[in-house]
């Protein structure tokens, strides 16, 4: 085991971490943290997975245990509340690793921008921020999959974990004081609604970000090549992109493609040309046969009616003043993209509602004020 001034437990064998889980399972609050490689693959690879509860640091080795599942237990144990930092990606590790998503959870990216510290602010500026401690960034980026790991590094992992349980128990006070505490809860219930690696394949073309301004038929053609490529890159264990560009879906989605030439005038390399040219013209051959009425619904996202800038400047207006008496960032509040889905609302069913962004915390908040503020304008 290694030895620091940092005090651990290093975990290297799968009777010890079920002893640990046993252990953590006795609090009510253990901070979590993760160290992964992605750089060539579709997966995370985990090198390390930090617990802290409070009392004792755990240092888990992935590499050497072969497994993470006896952590299930934990993660979905609904007594324990399990924090992290920034933990979209986090969530990603534990579907993969695991099996298991943690929940309840608790965000303390989040909490800072409820807040008012900063919206989407780093871990070492929050640290800064509430503990007045400068975290090395060093070791950030360093390669977790190494081993064996350096003491610098293990000093770095335990001590992620340990500051942030101090800064989560100063952001408790906080949230309690300025009863913003549901606010977070709201927010941190959603953490594990939208991981990317277990969403289906066949409803992977609306998050690409051109979709909502594309018709039935370029929809159908960038649904089925969306598709395959997130089943290509999930079987080969690639990052999306060394499949397909995404622009490249949708240059192709928008004006196809019949031959070759056409393909590497959309944007595919020659490796992929190689590799997967022959299947992304059959895909497009087959999208091409495919009866309109199974084209999929031009996406509702707001952008598809033309909203004028003074509308959603007098609206923004709202936002940032409803911000300011609150003290926080206008973006907690509201995206350009709430706000015309709101105004869209108005055009479409004759009366304004709040989009399902603006609900919740966000009606009290803001959702009121733009209400009241439409309503006021109206003829």
């Amino acid at each position: 085991m290694p030895t620091s001034h940092v005090k651990y437990h290093y975990i290297d064998d799968e009777a010890a971490l079920v002893r640990m889980v046993t252990a953590c399972s006795a609090h009510d609050v253990i901070t979590v943290d993760t160290e992964f490689a992605r750089s060539h693959t579709y997966y995370p690879e985990v090198g390390l997975v930090q617990i802290y509860d409070g009392e004792n640091c755990y240092l888990i080795d992935p590499v050497a245990i072969g497994t993470l599942k006896p952590l299930a237990p934990l993660l979905e144990d609904s007594s324990v509340l399990k924090v992290f930092h920034a933990c979209s990606e986090d969530m990603e590790v534990f579907q993969y690793a695991v099996g298991a998503l943690p929940s309840p959870a608790f965000d303390t990216q989040i909490a800072a921008a409820a807040v008012g510290v900063g919206f989407s602010i780093s871990y070492q500026n929050l640290v800064g921020h509430y503990l007045g401690i400068d975290v090395p960034k060093e070791e950030t980026r360093s390669d977790w999959l190494q081993r064996p790991l350096t003491q610098s590094q293990l000093d770095y992992a335990a001590l992620d974990v340990i500051y942030l349980l101090m800064v989560f128990n100063k952001q408790q006070a906080e949230l309690t004081r300025l009863q913003r505490l549901d606010w977070v809860a709201e927010e941190c219930g959603l953490l594990t609604s939208d991981i990317a690696i277990i969403v289906d394949p066949d409803q992977y073309y609306l998050r690409v970000k051109s979709a909502g301004r594309m018709s039935k038929a370029e929809l159908n053609v960038l649904r089925i090549l969306c598709a395959w490529r997130e089943r290509e890159a999930r079987k080969q264990n690639i990052p999306r992109n060394r499949v397909i560009e995404e622009k490249a879906l949708v240059a192709l989605a928008r004006a196809g493609a019949k031959d070759r030439d056409e393909l590497r005038l959309a944007g595919l390399s020659e490796r992929q040309l190689r590799k997967f040219g022959d299947d992304v013209l059959e895909l497009l051959k087959l999208a091409d046969a495919r009866p309109e009425s199974e084209f999929p619904e031009p996406i509702d996202d707001g952008t598809a009616v033309n909203i004028r800038n003074d509308q959603i400047k007098r609206l923004k207006q709202v936002v940032d003043k409803q911000a300011a008496v609150l003290g926080i960032a206008p973006e907690m509040l509201a995206r350009r993209r709430h706000l015309e889905q709101l105004l869209r609302s108005g055009m479409t069913r004759g009366h304004y509602e709040l989009p399902q962004p603006l609900s919740g915390w966000r009606k009290r908040a803001i959702g009121q004020h733009l209400l009241a503020a439409l309503e006021a304008n109206d003829p």
